[in-house]
């Protein structure tokens, strides 16, 4: 690995784009002297919703490196570990907080008996899993329940649709929700107790798991069963039909949504789920939509050697999130108006429990970790821009999980047998907490938008389109973000994708003065810049030194290509 980067330092050390940035960025007086050129005004009283911290939630598949040897090590690993789970990745999701874990998959959960993942791992069988690659299941229903624990996670379940019957579903959620003691039947006989709860408690948790949010399938436009929205929309009746409910927590379902921006999949599907009356803990749809390095079908990019024009129209593309929420959050709307606003049930939120950049081969830790690939400070960008949309639609959207958490595509944490090391987008997750929880409230930026460059088509990624059919896409907002609001502090988060420009922004909140601010930045020269196991620190935060309001209003300078995090204190 470290001769195929350093070769690829080398060119991008040679770039233009580095010089230009450089020599910008090394004028301190720029800054002082530069008038404003951008406006955000935020509206406190402009409430949007509490934005739900699971939509800062993550995904772990059996794909690639990320199971074995990036979440499990092993009990009897030398890499320090808690009960086999690698501490650095118990340590790094603390550090995010993770809200929520989804598992086994992906396209693995629609080929994945739970039952091979239960019991004594010397009888578990192999098992040659949907990736080509083998699955000796010692990790399993357990080990993640206790990686969740660890973390301080909930689980989140994606069960198999397409080569199981709606039985299993239905003793998988007995298996990990009912009580070990006794149960009442429902006739006169004594009380038994529950067979699948004894078999838990005997696999070593006698305690239920209570998992309340389930994927009902994955993906079953495609890999998980190639079939048409009334076609699941059956089975996901069939399958949520009188489920067990175990405690005061109701279960929360999720529903398999469009392939990106496929608008018809979501109307077809409401209209055929709402052709029957009983739709079981209807809670979410979820939604998929991956960022490719390049528009073309048949190259999707390189994650460390990329031009100008590239890092453009990825981010542009990667603004398209926005249109995916509000075009399905509008086709549930038109198709069955009161699945959004229906008194007698809680509203359907949109679960985006797969996003991120998705490039070729060429930066991967090793050939078997599948989909393994690099993370610049352009995958930041994209982090920054992702999250803001989320927290801009946070009555719509309830949570999101990004893919994937360790060695595949977007992830937080790269890891090789004992060495380890966090990505950028980890410091965005890290700089994102505050909103958590917190009021999201209207907010309007004015800058100068971006051109994209190439103007392309959207994603795709393998052949398959992963946003649908969208018209060319002309620009980038010059500065994008969110702000959300907990009793009298702000949190405004910033993201400038300008290559080159700085933007002094005045920042003016209606109804209130700023009377002091302080700030975390994550910038630096070279937007290639990455971290790896050599260079574990190249990229990191720095507080911000200075923030003076004046006139209760804050002028800050976002420096080019960056990500800023303020928090504000209001009178």
């Amino acid at each position: 690995m470290s001769q195929n980067y350093s070769s690829r330092r080398a060119f991008l050390k040679s770039s233009s784009l580095a010089a230009a940035a450089v020599a910008l960025r090394g004028s301190s007086s720029f800054a002082q002297t530069a008038q404003v050129d951008a406006h955000i005004d935020i509206s406190p009283s402009e409430t949007i919703a509490t934005i739900s911290p699971e939509i800062y939630g993550h995904f772990i598949e059996h794909l690639g490196g990320v199971i074995y040897d990036g979440v499990w090590v092993g009990e009897s690993s030398k890499i320090p570990n808690i009960n086999g789970v690698r501490k650095d990745f118990i340590d790094t999701m603390r550090a995010v907080q993770a809200p929520v874990l989804r598992w086994p998959g992906g396209c693995f959960a629609d080929s994945y008996d739970w039952r091979d993942g239960i019991g004594p791992r010397s009888r578990r069988p192999a098992r040659t899993a949907f990736w080509n690659q083998q699955d000796p299941n010692t990790y399993g229903l357990h080990e993640f329940m206790q990686t969740c624990r660890a973390i301080g996670a909930k689980p989140y379940l994606a069960a198999n649709l397409r080569t199981q019957p709606a039985r299993d579903f239905y003793q998988e959620i007995e298996y990990c929700n009912a009580p070990a003691g006794d149960v009442p039947s429902n006739s006169a006989a004594p009380a038994t107790p529950n067979a699948l709860a004894a078999q838990r408690a005997a696999n070593g948790d006698r305690a239920p798991f209570n998992v309340d949010l389930w994927g009902v399938g994955n993906e079953s436009w495609g890999c998980g069963g190639n079939m048409t929205p009334e076609e699941y929309a059956a089975e996901y009746r069939r399958f949520t039909a009188w489920t067990p409910t175990y405690g005061s927590t109701p279960l929360r379902f999720v529903a398999v949504g469009p392939n990106g921006d496929d608008v018809d999949w979501t109307r077809r599907l409401f209209k055929a789920l709402y052709g029957n009356p009983e739709r079981r803990h209807l809670w979410g749809l979820s939604i998929h939509y991956y960022t490719s390095g390049s528009p073309s079908k048949f190259a999707a990019g390189d994650a460390l050697a990329f031009n100008n024009d590239e890092f453009y129209d990825l981010l542009t593309r990667g603004s398209l999130m926005e249109k995916v929420v509000t075009d399905h959050w509008t086709a549930i709307r038109e198709s069955v108006p009161n699945a959004l606003s229906n008194q007698s049930r809680p509203s359907v939120r949109l679960v985006v429990d797969e996003w991120g950049a998705w490039y070729g081969k060429g930066t991967e830790l090793a050939p078997q970790y599948n989909l393994s690939q690099q993370s610049t400070m352009r995958d930041a960008l994209l982090t920054g821009i992702t999250l803001d949309i989320f927290q801009r639609h946070s009555d719509k959207v309830g949570a999101a999980a990004v893919a994937q958490s360790i060695n595949c595509l977007h992830s937080l944490m790269l890891a090789q047998e004992d060495k380890f090391c966090v990505t950028p987008t980890f410091h965005i997750f890290q700089m994102y907490l505050a909103h958590r929880g917190a009021q999201a409230v209207r907010t309007e930026f004015n800058a100068p938008s971006i051109p994209n460059p190439m103007g392309t088509a959207p994603s795709q990624v393998g052949g398959s389109s992963y946003i649908g059919q969208l018209p060319p896409i002309q620009s980038l907002a010059g500065l994008s973000g969110s702000a959300s609001l907990h009793g009298k502090t702000l949190t405004l988060t910033v993201v400038n994708p300008h290559l080159t420009q700085p933007r002094t922004t005045e920042i003016a909140v209606r109804g209130s003065s700023i009377t002091s601010a302080k700030g975390t930045v994550l910038a630096e020269n070279d937007v290639h810049a990455h971290n790896d196991f050599a260079h574990p620190n190249a990229v990191k935060p720095s507080a911000i030194a200075s923030l003076k309001p004046a006139g209760g209003k804050l002028v800050h300078t976002f420096p080019p290509a960056s990500v800023t995090s303020l928090e504000i204190a209001l009178v």
